[in-house]
């Protein structure tokens, strides 16, 4: 990049855990880096039970895969939907949250499909406030609607994207899923910030029949540019 100035202090970390062993994993995660400074990631979930799960999933994610970065979120998650909807499986479904960041100014835009919501933590209310993108499950119904937020992560401030699994157990309805993942992901970031924090999480968990998945983007407090462009680099494919 010669003496291009690059985004610096970027991190992002993702943990699963897979509820029937590796083959049949229905949670996955796509990213792209361009220029350096836009980053797009997009954490997915695809419904379905058993085996059927795992070679349709590793579709999906190639077809996203292919797309991210390649399309605006609206139109990757309109292409998205049309994919599964081809499908000749009646459990063609998924849920997928996409996120663009602009690693220069800390902007983002987040698209849902279905997905559980994001949690952003603010630097000033030392907690994780729930993001408002929302948007229809994908492979339902031709017109998908999809309703996006933004906002900016400011140095020290993360976001965090999970999967149902994470929230959902036979005790707890989703709202309380939600309180209950504020408040262990509260506790985990005081203990020992952000880095390895979705493992930490997730261990948490107690054991459902579900797949579960965490995502992480942190923009760090200060940090040396060199070896965070590194990081961020490693992210693009």
């Amino acid at each position: 990049g010669g003496g291009r100035a690059r985004p610096a202090g970027w991190r992002s970390e993702s943990a699963t855990i897979t509820a029937n062993g590796p083959s049949y994993a229905g949670d996955f995660l796509v990213a792209d880096l361009r220029d350096d400074r836009w980053l797009e990631m997009a954490l997915v979930d695809v419904c379905g039970k058993g085996t059927s799960v795992g070679p349709q999933a590793l579709q999906f994610a190639g077809a996203l895969g292919g797309l991210i970065g390649a399309l605006p979120p609206a139109e990757l998650m309109a292409a998205a939907n049309h994919f599964l909807l081809r499908q000749e499986s009646d459990e063609s479904l998924a849920t997928a949250v996409h996120i663009k960041v602009d690693l220069v100014t800390g902007d983002y835009t987040i698209t849902s499909a279905g997905h559980p919501p994001a949690l952003h933590w603010h630097l000033g209310q030392r907690g994780w406030s729930v993001d408002n993108a929302r948007g229809m499950a994908l492979g339902v119904v031709d017109e998908a609607e999809f309703t996006p937020s933004t906002g900016r992560l400011r140095p020290g401030e993360a976001l965090m994207f999970y999967t149902d699994g994470v929230i959902e157990s036979a005790d707890k309805d989703l709202d309380a899923g939600i309180e209950w993942l504020r408040h262990e992901a509260l506790r985990a970031v005081d203990a020992r910030g952000f880095t390895g924090m979705p493992k930490r999480v997730l261990k948490k968990v107690p054991r459902g029949d579900d797949d579960r998945a965490m995502l992480v983007l942190e923009r760090q407090a200060l940090t040396s540019p060199e070896r965070d462009s590194e990081r961020v680099r490693g992210l693009g494919g």
